[in-house]
């Protein structure tokens, strides 16, 4: 029973992202969420170029986390959720059209991870705005939260120019100018790691 539950939940995945693509992911009745929890392998070689190979892509790095997908009309922009964390994209961020996706690794993490497709819209016109509930936090702690990105190419956190505390809501936010992976924690935390 596991081996079959192995091979029919990376096509059942593919197949559900492919759909919220290719069309029925547009419908009111499309899935929201997937939670992945195997590790599917997607073949770039026997796909054509262009959208299924993006997708494809945006599988394989948010592989074990929970999903949601965004088809985004850059010229309306759009926003999207998945369990503390909130992002907007404002109208005319994003040039043309593209998929953005929002992973967490559950619904109470402290980390989300961010792509879009295609890659090369991964600039922003304007800011996109990425919030993060933090109503668990004391008050007194949450006054110095910051978002963090984290940098691949030196592989360490950096915190978010215009990191914002709203004590009221309990909320973190920062602008963007990319995706990445993100994480919320104390100002100084995540220094060195």
């Amino acid at each position: 029973m596991r081996s079959y539950t192995r091979l029919v939940f990376p096509l059942l995945l593919i197949g559900l992202v492919a759909a919220s693509v290719f069309g029925c992911g547009k419908l009111p009745t499309a899935p929201s969420s997937v939670q992945t929890s195997a590790a599917p392998t997607v073949s770039t070689s026997a796909q054509p170029e262009g959208l299924l190979s993006g997708v494809g892509g945006i599988v394989n790095t948010l592989i074990g986390l929970i999903v949601r997908v965004l088809n985004l009309v850059g010229s309306l922009g759009g926003s999207l959720n998945n369990g503390r964390w909130h992002v907007v994209v404002p109208a005319g961020a994003v040039d043309g059209n593209a998929t953005i996706a929002l992973g967490v690794p559950n619904t109470s993490s402290p980390d989300c991870k961010l792509e879009i497709w295609p890659s090369d819209k991964n600039h922003f016109s304007v800011p996109v705005r990425l919030t993060v509930n933090c109503s668990s936090v004391l008050s007194d702690q949450l006054r110095n939260y910051v978002i963090y990105w984290y940098n691949p190419t030196t592989k360490t956190w950096v915190e978010v120019s215009g990191s914002t505390v709203d004590l009221t809501h309990k909320t973190v936010s920062a602008p963007l100018q990319h995706f990445s992976g993100y994480s919320v924690g104390p100002k100084g935390g995540k220094a060195g790691w």
